[in-house]
């Protein structure tokens, strides 16, 4: 009897092991959820056939190199010189490279690579520990690893934005939607654009409006004020997208406003003041872009051809965006009256957003040297949310109603489409030499950049390779054979 109550005890100790384990597992994800996410998010945007670099990326690539080297702005600076003047002065790439009062300047905005510089001070100082030379290919790495960085960021703070908002496993479905069917994937996390910093900037204002809904902070408002700050001299075009950032404080901040104000200022007046003394004007070298703009009918084919052309539209490139215009029209379900509100005004700011890209008689370049609608990703995180709204009714109706499950059944069929979509341009549009667009090609069916990127990248891939940290050695490099 002894020894049978014994081996009795042992199985029961065996079987209250198993769930007690797993229950410690399960507090440990939930408590590391937002880490965890990031370091899957960084490796899979890290995980390309080929790191690619555009004329328009190559100024914020190297700008962290000129200030972490050279303790200079410029491009004129004994290391640079030495190892990318040839890349700078490379005809096609030039015109990133003006001159200004004898000195070599980034003809685009700087927000994006100084805040990127502690990311490069990072594989810079690997790079002296590990005797490794720093080279184009190194710098080119970075800049690509320091863009999975930003992405992987902005998709951690739309989760956590979303999880005050819905469930968790709504939250979760919603972040993976924004990070693997749109441009987020193909365009913010392949390259420097400042676009990836656009995201990033306005799903931190609003999740910083979220925590400050929770429990009012002048500390939350004033970094608020540095965030929309940044926001405005990273990219001026994007500006637009603050305006139901401005109510909101207006509304619901009045005692903190002055704080809010402050926050601007500091973040702001280091990139005003650079602008003013370098190119004498608030927005730099983006003033020759105001000359392009037009006021008159072609707008309405801009604003039509930036949505839905087969070569250029939004929703053409990540069809499940779709689903957002449902979503906006079930905001009323949202529990929380101020970040509703606050998701309501950014509907008619995102078509005023629309609308001053169509302005822009270049509006066609918005696929120029990338992959998909650029110009339109910024606004993503707003989107995605609107979306999560979709995904949270999905419980509340019977699985064995028909209505439902063709819902159901439509939503996966879009996020599927859209991964697609963005996994070929991720790791096969890299090789399809057409990197231009033109009002011709926009509309032309018969050469569309989606599938004539996956004819002509199937053929020419040679290996799917994850980047680490450079200058770390790649986690895995898989060859592709033919």
């Amino acid at each position: 009897m002894v020894q049978r109550d014994k081996g009795q005890r042992r199985k029961a100790g065996k079987g209250t092991a198993g769930p007690s384990q797993t229950e410690h597992i399960t507090r440990v994800l939930v408590r590391y959820e937002a880490i965890l996410l990031f370091v899957f998010l960084f490796f899979a945007y890290n995980t390309v056939s080929i790191v690619t670099v555009s004329g328009d990326t190559v100024p914020a690539e190297l700008l962290p190199v000129a200030i972490l080297c050279d303790h200079s702005i410029f491009f004129d600076g004994p290391f640079i010189t030495s190892i990318f003047q040839g890349l700078i002065q490379t005809p096609d790439i030039a015109y990133a490279f003006p001159e200004v009062n004898g000195r070599i300047v980034s003809f685009f905005p700087i927000v994006t690579p100084v805040l990127v510089t502690p990311l490069y001070a990072i594989s810079l100082i690997l790079s002296s520990l590990l005797h490794a030379p720093v080279t184009p290919e190194l710098i080119a790495a970075t800049a690509k690893t320091s863009a999975a960085c930003i992405a992987a960021l902005s998709g951690v703070l739309l989760y956590l934005s979303a999880k005050e908002l819905f469930s968790q496993r709504t939250a979760l479905a919603t972040t993976l939607v924004y990070a693997f069917a749109t441009s987020t994937w193909s365009v913010s996390s392949q390259a420097l654009w400042q676009h990836g910093m656009v995201e990033l900037l306005l799903i931190s204002l609003i999740y910083g409006i979220i925590l400050n809904d929770r429990q009012p902070s002048y500390l939350t408002v004033a970094t608020m004020g540095i965030i929309s700050g940044l926001f405005v001299f990273n990219r001026p075009p994007d500006a637009v997208l603050l305006i139901p950032v401005f109510v909101y404080i207006a509304k619901e901040c009045r005692n903190q406003a002055g704080y809010y104000a402050a926050g601007c200022l500091a973040g702001g007046a280091p990139f005003l003041l650079y602008n003013m003394l370098l190119f004498g004007n608030i927005f730099g070298g983006y003033i020759k872009n105001t000359a392009i703009f037009s006021f008159g009918p072609d707008a309405v084919v801009g604003f039509v051809s930036l949505l839905v052309a087969p070569n250029l539209g939004l929703l053409v490139f990540s069809p499940v965006l779709l689903l957002s215009v449902y979503g906006y029209s079930r905001l009323s379900t949202l529990t929380r009256p101020k970040i509703r509100n606050l998701l309501v005004w950014f509907g008619p700011v995102i078509l005023l957003q629309i609308l001053v890209y169509s302005f822009f008689s270049l509006w066609m370049s918005a696929t120029a040297f990338s992959y998909g609608q650029r110009f339109l990703t910024g606004f993503i995180p707003v989107l995605a949310l609107y979306i999560g709204v979709v995904i949270s009714e999905f419980p509340e109706h019977d699985r064995t109603e028909t209505p439902a499950r063709w819902v159901k059944a439509c939503f996966i069929i879009l996020v599927a489409i859209s991964v697609i979509i963005q996994a070929i341009g991720v790791f096969y549009y890299p090789f399809n030499p057409v990197k231009t667009m033109d009002r011709p090609m926009i509309w032309d069916t018969d050469h569309m950049i989606i599938v004539e990127s996956y004819v002509i990248g199937v053929r020419t891939i040679t290996q799917v390779v994850m980047w680490n940290v450079p200058p770390l050695p790649p986690v895995f490099i898989i060859p592709v054979h033919h």
